[in-house]
């Protein structure tokens, strides 16, 4: 799997993606994100250096995006992941969310956190594969960290 810098390209693509029925109701934010607000967002984000979005490749066909937030105040990062949705079911996501938490670390000396809901299987099996540790969990919430 070949993992790039999201660009222009892909904005339309992870807009898609991010509105998916089942990534929202997997997202911390699961509010329908309007087409304006997408673009302002994304714009924003390939400029800020506090935050770092890749796309995984395999065979030219995209396969989803991870996002990297600094959170300055308490020196860490918060990742992210979301699958193209047809792209599911086929065994990438670990790939994907490894070779970026790797390229990630290689670029930022920092610690990592994801937020992942307590139903949201295989994504808390993925980033446990990944070596995130359950920091602690609420009644939606499981909280990890990679260190």
């Amino acid at each position: 799997m070949l993992i790039r810098n999201a660009d222009n390209n892909d904005v339309m693509d992870i807009y898609k993606w991010r509105n998916d029925p089942l990534s929202l109701s997997m997202s911390e934010n699961s509010s329908i994100i309007s087409i304006v607000d997408h673009k302002i967002w994304f714009k924003n984000i390939l400029i800020d250096p506090s935050k770092k979005i890749y796309i995984g490749i395999v065979d030219e066909n995209k396969i989803g995006v991870t996002k990297f937030e600094i959170d300055e105040y308490e020196n860490k990062a918060k990742v992210s992941i979301n699958l193209n949705p047809s792209m599911r079911g086929k065994k990438f996501s670990f790939d994907l969310l490894s070779k970026s938490v790797a390229i990630y670390l290689k670029q930022q000396e920092i610690k990592l956190t994801a937020i992942v809901k307590n139903e949201n299987l295989a994504s808390l099996k993925i980033f446990k594969k990944c070596g995130f540790k359950k920091k602690s969990e609420d009644s939606t919430f499981q909280y990890l960290f990679y260190f």
